[in-house]
């Protein structure tokens, strides 16, 4: 059994496109800045950093609250600081959670290599421990 092979146009259900042509009569140029009026690539370097928002104030006054009964505990912690550390220093205190504590912030659960900085944690903040239930 052999497999014939047609010659085909393939475009023949296409109509031509309508192309606008030139710029729109509204549009104003804007010139460039003389010395890249002619390069192909530039180069820009940052002099000092910019800050979008403003810095979080050292040190950072945050809470711990336990799911589970209610308990609150505050923390006085650096913007620096990660939330490995918060759970460590959370830990000594209460070491009933064992190693597993989940810390979620702002409803997301965070990760140990996180900092208070990453996170934009403000004076205040209140962290929830909550439990993953594994098995099916």
């Amino acid at each position: 059994m052999t497999t014939d092979i047609l010659p085909q146009n393939r475009y023949e259900h296409c109509r031509p496109r309508e192309c606008v042509r030139g710029d729109p009569q509204d549009v104003q140029p804007i010139p460039l800045h003389p010395a890249f009026e002619n390069t192909t690539h530039g180069v820009l370097t940052v002099h000092e950093l910019i800050v979008l928002d403003s810095p979080i104030p050292d040190p950072v006054h945050v809470n711990i609250l336990n799911g589970s009964d209610g308990t609150s505990v505050p923390f006085k912690m650096k913007s620096n600081d990660t939330i490995e550390k918060l759970k460590h220093k959370y830990l000594n205190m209460k070491p009933d959670f064992g190693r597993t504590l989940d810390l979620a912030y702002n409803g997301k659960p965070v990760k140990a290599h996180q900092t208070m900085a990453e996170l934009q944690v403000k004076p205040g903040t209140t962290f929830i421990t909550y439990q993953r239930c594994r098995g099916g």
